[in-house]
């Protein structure tokens, strides 16, 4: 007998820009079994304690995490404009990150990433250093994983050894977690079009500053639409018939409209030199 999975309701659901915002990450060294909401089970000397409760107050955006582990350490990891960096607590000198993936394989919140994600982390510590982790958002794109340093998630990953090179395929591509929805769209959208990821992306004005890892600062005019749906947030809502909305977002038209100076200040480019891309197409 078939088991109902959040998973298969939710397949017509776009994957692109479903990652939770954050700027900040702070996983913590705890063995499981986890609570379904981790936040209460975790137990935080004072001082992290203090800081969670700052971010909280402040409206910065973050992650608190559970890892699966007994060595009871403390890991803060952050985003600021495109660089992730480690830290030993918020105001120490940043150190550079070694690649990891965080996998959720938080099954006490939900079947799927319990069930999935412990698979998925077991195909990939082979060639991987990989964390199980728990609840990353989104029980119904599982499994999934976040990648330090690119601070990006993916989901709907294969089951199988092709995910071992291939789990940054853009077709799994949930998003950049420095940024809203929309903006996660746009920074895939871009990198279609360019062939390499902006180094960070806001909103300017009316339109979007883009700055490149070369330094070259844009401003960009995009278009975007929104689509609606609906479907179970996790497996237990499934029983009970419970579906919520979730929105969409796909960029259907682009335009870089000018440079930037350091100021910030647009350098207004001619109609000749200007570069409009409907979705999915290059420039000439």
């Amino acid at each position: 007998m078939s088991v109902a999975r959040c998973v298969d309701f939710c397949l017509d659901q776009p994957l692109l820009g479903s990652a939770p915002l954050s700027h900040w990450v702070l996983v913590v060294d705890q063995p499981r079994p986890w609570q379904s909401k981790i936040q209460r089970g975790l137990t935080l000397p004072p001082e992290w304690q203090a800081i969670s409760d700052a971010w909280r107050v402040s409206g910065e955006p973050f992650s608190l995490l559970a890892r699966a582990s007994d060595r009871g350490q403390f890991h803060l990891f952050r985003w600021q404009d495109g660089v992730v960096c480690q830290l030993a607590h918020p105001e120490a000198e940043p150190q550079p990150v070694t690649p990891r993936l965080l996998v959720c394989t938080h099954g006490s919140r939900d079947a799927c990433c319990g069930s999935l994600g412990v698979r998925l982390a077991q195909i990939l510590r082979s060639e991987h250093e990989v964390w199980e982790v728990s609840h990353l958002g989104g029980h119904r794109f599982a499994p999934t994983l976040w990648h330090l340093p690119g601070w990006r998630l993916y989901g709907r990953l294969p089951l199988d050894s092709s995910v071992v090179e291939g789990w940054n395929d853009p077709r799994y591509l949930r998003g950049n977690a420095a940024y809203s929805p929309q903006i996660q769209v746009l920074e895939e959208h871009l990198r279609r079009l360019r062939g390499r990821w902006p180094l960070w992306i806001c909103e300017h004005e009316n339109g979007f500053r883009v700055r490149w890892p070369c330094g070259q600062e844009e401003m960009w005019a995009a278009t975007l639409l929104t689509h609606s749906h609906r479907g179970p947030v996790s497996c237990r809502d499934i029983a009970p018939g419970i579906s919520e909305p979730y929105l969409s977002y796909e960029v259907a038209e682009s335009e870089c409209v000018g440079l930037l100076d350091p100021a910030g200040k647009s350098e207004q480019l001619s109609t000749s030199e200007g570069v409009r891309c409907p979705t999915g197409k290059r420039p000439p």
